[in-house]
């Protein structure tokens, strides 16, 4: 079941929290580990993290004003990529904070982070950490949407910060895959 629940209650809630400062407001939600959330050892399986991490990305598109200009051009955000590191586990019933942020963008690209922040022995300390990549992609026009752009619309004005050393190996790994998944596409062997 994927996590339409609270998909919903954040859209009903939009209106009365505050807007982000785009690109570089924080998103930050929190949540509670139900059991549909978690896998046979109790804890938030693997692919829960990336739905919540759905909700974060979401959160930031309303915030940020985005969410309804990209409604009325027909304009849909699409995921290319992640990578994710599970550092502590979040066991049933607990509760948890979830941060989401812009980190760069380019060409028609962005990068976003997700940091899932639990306590553990009386301290807050980062459970999982995900990288994503992805753009908007204007479904009429057949074609991803330049960060410029969406900018401009939203009016607003700004570079990108330069990535740093694991972005930047971030996006040589996206890439590296990716070219790998279009070689598969155009007849070449998989390699395993």
């Amino acid at each position: 079941m994927y996590v339409w629940g609270r998909i919903l209650a954040l859209a009903a809630a939009a209106r009365s929290r505050t807007p982000l400062d785009a690109p570089f407001g924080v998103s930050e939600l929190s949540f509670r580990a139900w059991p549909w959330d978690c896998d046979n050892n109790l804890h938030i399986t693997n692919g829960r993290y990336l739905m919540l991490a759905d909700i974060g990305r979401f959160d930031l598109f309303l915030r940020f004003g985005l969410w309804s200009e990209a409604m009325k051009r027909g304009w849909a955000p699409m995921l290319g990529g992640v990578n994710i590191v599970f550092r502590k586990e979040i066991r049933l019933w607990q509760t948890f904070r979830l941060k989401s942020r812009l980190v760069t963008w380019q060409e028609t690209s962005v990068v976003g982070e997700h940091l899932f922040l639990a306590e553990k022995n009386g301290e807050e300390v980062v459970a999982a950490q995900a990288l994503t990549w992805g753009g908007i992609y204007d479904r009429k026009g057949r074609r991803f949407v330049s960060p410029e752009e969406i900018f401009a619309i939203l009016g607003i004005s700004a570079e990108a910060p330069e990535p740093d050393a694991d972005v930047a190996a971030f996006l040589a790994a996206q890439g590296a895959v990716r070219d790998r998944a279009k070689a598969m596409e155009a007849g070449a062997r998989p390699t395993f």
